[in-house]
């Protein structure tokens, strides 16, 4: 009895063809005098308010707004991504509103409900991917919102105020003075594409992902952890190494120290 095995020989796969990205040329990137890298294609509104400690990179579409009136510092050693929107908190300076009014507010501006956030996703583990695309429909109408309600703050001069003596009270009920509060971002933190910051700070050693939204006054301490999509809502404090996620965003779990 001999014993015959048949063998047949498969050639190896080969994996399709990728491009790999092209690298930015040097010459798309101006290198300040602190060593920092700013796009060319980057916006700096306001650049005598922008203040930037040194060696970090801006990337393109990146929108700062100097142009509040308020200071916004970036630390050293930050990375901001594609389309990144920084933005300071614009405040009201002469109108008083309810606490009740003001959580209100917030909850029109999170339309999803906390148990539509899992455990490992952000997405509930029996969602379809109908669902899904839906969610996504909707983080993008909330960014567009967010973004259209990007506005320097109204100072109410007095000047313009004698152009308009007959609507001078209506104008004070409905665009009250405003102030554009400083904001402030720690050293060695990245924010990644498409997220929009209008926060009081964002401490050091953090990490924001895509396209995420954190919303005026609220503040993330040093070493935490944004996760994609999270939405963080008005006046939220984020503990030190704390990782974050859903919409609105909650504190999932911590980091190690």
């Amino acid at each position: 009895g001999t014993v015959v095995i048949m063998t047949t020989e498969t050639a190896p796969m080969t994996p399709p063809p990728t491009t790999a990205p092209q690298p930015e040329p040097p010459s798309s990137y101006i290198r300040t005098t602190t060593q920092s890298y700013i796009s060319r294609a980057a916006h700096i509104l306001g650049p005598d308010r922008v203040h930037a400690k040194g060696k970090s990179v801006i990337r393109p579409s990146v929108r700062i707004h100097g142009d509040y009136g308020a200071v916004v510092s970036i630390g050293r050693y930050c990375h901001l991504d594609e389309g990144v929107v920084i933005a300071p908190t614009v405040v009201d300076l002469e109108v008083a509103v309810d606490d009740d009014e003001t959580k209100k507010n917030a909850r029109e501006n999170f339309p999803m409900s906390a148990s539509s956030s899992s455990s490992s996703t952000g997405f509930s583990t029996g969602f379809s991917n109908h669902r899904r695309r839906n969610r996504d429909a909707m983080m993008k109408q909330m960014r567009d919102r967010f973004l259209a309600d990007l506005s320097p703050p109204n100072h109410n001069d007095s000047a313009n105020d004698k152009d308009n003596d007959n609507d001078n009270d209506a104008a004070k009920r409905t665009k009250p003075r405003q102030k554009a509060l400083p904001l402030s971002i720690g050293s060695h933190t990245r924010i990644c594409r498409n997220t929009v910051v209008r926060s009081l700070s964002i401490g050091s050693n953090v990490y924001v992902g895509s396209d995420c939204l954190l919303h005026p006054r609220s503040v993330v301490k040093d070493c935490c952890v944004i996760e994609d999509g999270t939405v963080i809502p008005p006046d939220m404090v984020v503990p030190p190494f704390s990782r974050v996620r859903g919409v609105p965003g909650r504190v999932v779990g911590g980091l190690p120290e």
